[in-house]
């Protein structure tokens, strides 16, 4: 308040003259904590673009040096594989996230960064030890199945690729379980079921039990667990788990018991905006665009929404002074949007070229690298942080690394799209769909589908 008494007072002749002093009150806007959260962001940014040569207004004649220091953060993974932080302590129930992402940023790394067989043995008893006799995966050893763990826990076996790993997964209990998951499949007509008060769940109760159990009168979605929350987010962890294990009948969606109703709601989570939300009539938001529309580029129904009135909203969370993305209208740059919203861009595309310009995807792929490169590395412990000066964690060091190398991709055939010649050939190939090694993923594909052969 103390700074816009003080802006006021530029405009005002007299300190005496309280009336004006009330009209100047009325015409000047307060400053909001995000508004001056964005300046300081932004004039940290510029002042490490400008120490490195670098400008969002002309990107392509960058002439300086850029580097990812691949190996740093390498070792950053690689270390917490023994010991974890204690700031980790408050994410005890991330346990396959945090094997997924040591695992998948290292997986990322060319140059021969690999763990060696008995690391992959100590993730593979890890996951064992989280799997729940229901055949989905906990976030903690005795804990309870869910869909997001459950997808964490495969994105970690698919980057481990061995074949003890890939044998953890009871496959039918898996579908099961999946199953339970999936809102509104159950006999309405053996369980006596109501709508809640304000005509958002069902509610359906075992009398034997005396049980009560919610599910959101959205068809098509998942729980996350047994009463949990259902968004786009646990859509899209079981689609993504059932596409790995080759659980889902692609000729036939409409009637398949996994993929049933999942492209109408996510057709419905689209907002005015353009972007999607969690749930139908929420704000659009990057992480649940990236999952809506993830899924609808592995279902095929990409065209079932507003394509242009989504991408108008997409191409326009590129931060124009950072070069990075915002997740939502308003918010602050944030490095690990650099693959929820930059992956987007190279599924869309799909071989038609009215999602890219002159034979380039829809946003500036080298400031996002500049941010990236120049705002988001630790180059002394290694890892990658949202913003500078913020820490690093597995979270961003995953996804801000997965994001630079989508951004290289070029849709010219041999062609790479670099800051420069360093950035080149450092990363193995990621698919932007599921977020691994292209790699390993068809290798798990081709195993999960030969074993559904026997």
């Amino acid at each position: 308040m103390v700074e816009k008494e003080e802006e006021i007072k530029k405009f005002v002749k007299s300190e005496d003259d309280e009336e004006e002093l009330e009209e100047k009150k009325e015409k000047i806007p307060m400053k909001t904590k995000t508004d001056l959260d964005q300046e300081k962001v932004e004039e940290k940014v510029l002042q490490l673009f400008e120490e490195a040569g670098f400008s969002t207004k002309d990107s392509e004649n960058f002439k300086e040096f850029a580097q990812y220091f691949r190996f740093s953060h390498y070792n950053f993974a690689k270390k917490l594989i023994n010991k974890m932080p204690g700031g980790y302590s408050s994410y005890d129930s991330g346990f396959p996230w945090f094997t997924y992402w040591i695992t998948n940023i290292i997986s990322m790394c060319k140059d021969n960064y690999n763990l060696t067989y008995d690391n992959k043995m100590q993730f593979v008893q890890i996951l064992k030890e989280l799997q729940h006799e229901d055949g989905g995966f906990c976030g903690t050893p005795k804990g309870h199945a869910s869909i997001i763990s459950t997808y964490a826990a495969v994105m970690a076996i698919v980057n481990l690729s061995i074949p003890e790993a890939y044998e953890i997964i009871n496959i039918p209990k898996m579908k099961n379980f999946l199953l339970k998951m999936k809102n509104n499949n159950f006999d309405i007509n053996k369980k006596p079921s109501f709508v809640d008060k304000n005509g958002i769940y069902l509610i359906s109760r075992d009398i034997e039990n005396q049980f009560y159990s919610y599910h959101t009168a959205f068809p098509g979605t998942f729980q996350n667990h047994i009463n949990g929350e259902s968004d786009l987010r646990s859509t899209y962890c079981a689609i993504i788990t059932a596409s790995v294990l080759n659980l889902i009948n692609y000729d036939n969606l409409d009637e398949d018991d996994l993929t049933k109703g999942v492209v109408n709601n996510i057709k419905n989570c689209q907002t005015f905006e353009g972007g999607l939300g969690p749930q139908p009539f929420c704000e659009a938001h990057g992480g649940y665009s990236f999952c809506g529309i993830a899924t609808l580029v592995l279902l095929n129904k990409l065209n079932e929404i507003d394509i242009n009135s989504f991408l108008r909203w997409l191409v326009n969370r590129q931060m124009i002074k950072e070069g990075g993305f915002n997740g939502r209208t308003n918010k602050l740059v944030d490095s690990c949007y650099s693959f929820w919203q930059g992956s987007i861009f190279n599924m869309i595309y799909m071989g038609d070229n009215k999602f890219t310009y002159d034979m380039e995807l829809l946003y500036d792929q080298l400031s996002l690298q500049a941010y990236i490169i120049f705002a988001c590395q630790n180059t002394k412990f290694g890892g990658l942080a949202d913003k500078p000066q913020k820490f690093p964690d597995l979270f961003h060091t995953n996804y801000a690394s997965a994001g630079l190398s989508l951004s290289q991709e070029c849709l010219i055939e041999n062609c790479k799209v670099a800051l420069n010649s360093d950035l080149e050939n450092v990363f193995e190939k990621i698919n932007p769909i599921y977020c691994v090694p292209q790699d390993r993923l068809d290798k798990a594909l081709k195993f999960y589908k030969d074993i559904q052969k026997k």
